[in-house]
């Protein structure tokens, strides 16, 4: 199949490599499953492996899925009621006031139930979403079953809107934003990119008008949202674990690999779980080499959440250095 590779989609970046998970589960569908990743070892950039020929149809094909979303869909071939709207202002003061969320997708652990037959109406994709989305394998500090740690939330965001925010935006100029999204990201202000690029907080001396904001990328944080369907989402009854993230001592961190090799959908989720991502126990944030190189493995990147101020949030993804732990050769002396 032929090989494109995409400029914009760095996989040494969190968001750049979400994105192009994103664009993986979307093309895999509409094509038949005809789509596979791999990462150039020079630049580190994505490769499309496809019938799709350049940049041209890869931006025609994604607009064809967004075309497909109506003014109140979220996810594109789901139910435009998930994820769950928000209660009006009335029933989110009565919530609020019996001690529960303004946002419906978060309850308590005992409530997981109830919330997973109500999405249930709503029919299997959005069913399979929601499994992706929030567990009662494990609780938050509230008490709440725990959501995925690729999620959050700040102020009056939810899960909806981490879902129909970007897709929205992107449907204002879709063909614009999805060729930016592959090509070269251009920043948009007061648009948060929902906490997936570290990038997204700009002081006011970094900004041309001298004032703080956020910024982010719609196209590339639209083909973020849509990788979440790649991620197995559990718990051990307390703590939340999904796939890519490890307790580093006190720290929960997001490892990833880059590869060499095309692989397709199933592939790049079954290399995704492999143990050998799993660090090192002790500081500082190392991998094994040997093991990950046998996978086609050549480089290895981490982030985790770097909170923000005057906000509940658990932050924005920030880059994490990692390092390569050469196998140890074990020699016999005369």
């Amino acid at each position: 199949m032929p090989a494109v590779e995409l400029p914009a989609l760095d996989g040494r970046d969190p968001l750049g490599f979400l994105a192009t998970l994103g664009l993986l589960h979307l093309l895999s569908a509409e094509l038949d499953g005809q789509a596979e990743l791999s990462f150039s070892d020079f630049t580190g950039r994505a490769v499309l492996h496809s019938p799709l020929i350049s940049i041209e149809e890869i931006t025609a094909v994604l607009v064809k899925i967004v075309d497909r979303a109506g003014d109140d869909t979220a996810i594109v071939g789901v139910d435009d009621r998930f994820p769950l709207r928000r209660p009006d202002q009335s029933a989110a003061r009565a919530a609020k006031e019996a001690g529960g969320e303004k946002d419906p997708m978060r309850v308590p652990r005992d409530q997981y139930p109830v919330l997973a037959a109500k999405v249930a109406e709503l029919g299997e994709e959005a069913g399979r979403w929601l499994t992706h989305l929030v567990t009662d394998l494990a609780v938050d500090g509230k008490g709440q079953a725990a959501l995925t740690p690729y999620c959050a939330p700040a102020g009056k965001q939810s899960f909806r809107s981490f879902f129909a925010t970007p897709l929205q935006e992107v449907r204002k100029n879709a063909s614009g934003y999805l060729r930016e999204a592959l090509t070269g990201w251009r920043r948009i202000d007061n648009f948060t990119g929902e906490y997936l690029d570290y990038r997204v907080i700009r002081d006011a001396a970094d900004h041309p008008l001298g004032k703080s904001t956020e910024s982010g990328v719609p196209g590339a944080t639209w083909l973020a949202t849509q990788s979440l369907l790649l991620f197995r989402l559990t718990g051990d009854g307390n703590r939340v674990a999904a796939t890519l993230w490890h307790r580093h001592g006190r720290r929960q961190v997001m490892i990833w690999p880059l590869w060499s090799q095309p692989l397709n959908v199933s592939a790049v989720m079954t290399l995704l779980e492999h143990p050998a991502l799993a660090p090192d126990p002790e500081p500082p944030l190392a991998l094994s080499k040997h093991p990950l190189q046998a996978l086609g493995v050549f480089a290895v990147a981490a982030t985790e959440r770097r909170p923000l101020r005057e906000t509940k949030s658990a932050g924005v993804l920030l880059p994490i250095p990692i390092t390569w732990r050469q196998r140890t050769e074990v020699t016999s002396s005369s």
